[in-house]
């Protein structure tokens, strides 16, 4: 993890300006729904949008300790976000919790799981044999 300097100085070694005058980065969907979405941006835009995070990052223990601010203002409203884009992101919300993983359910094998390789291997085995007996008898009624 690093610490709120440790990230000042990745920030520091960006020219925000320049990213701004040059970049392009945008959020888009291509069906009907978010969960087909997709970033579409030149390599300052990206570079403009994780230094948008990293501040996010650097500030947001000392957001969690103020009473009044609940939010970190997002710069994502310049020139370099597509005006096509469908998403806008405004701020960023931190929070305290941190991600409770759930164990892992172990998978048991049952033993109609056990038998369904076989039973498919068996009806392809069949479908086969009744395929060549088929062939077989046709080329017998026909010659």
């Amino acid at each position: 993890m690093l610490t709120k300097e440790e990230l000042q100085k990745i920030i520091d070694q960006f020219d925000e300006d320049d990213l701004k005058r040059q970049g392009v980065f945008g959020i888009l969907q291509y069906g009907g729904g978010s969960d087909e979405s997709f970033i579409r941006a030149n390599k300052e835009g990206l570079e403009l949008f994780a230094l948008q995070l990293l501040k996010s990052a650097r500030d947001t223990e000392s957001i969690l300790l103020d009473t009044e601010k609940k939010n970190i203002p997002f710069e994502y409203d310049d020139n370099w976000v597509d005006e096509n884009s469908d998403t806008f992101i405004q701020y960023v919300e931190p929070v305290a919790d941190k991600q409770k993983l759930n164990p892992k359910s172990e998978y048991k094998s049952t033993i109609a799981g056990k038998l369904m390789p076989i039973g498919c291997g068996l009806i392809a085995i069949i479908l086969v044999i009744s395929v060549i007996v088929g062939l077989v008898t046709v080329f017998n009624w026909l010659f």
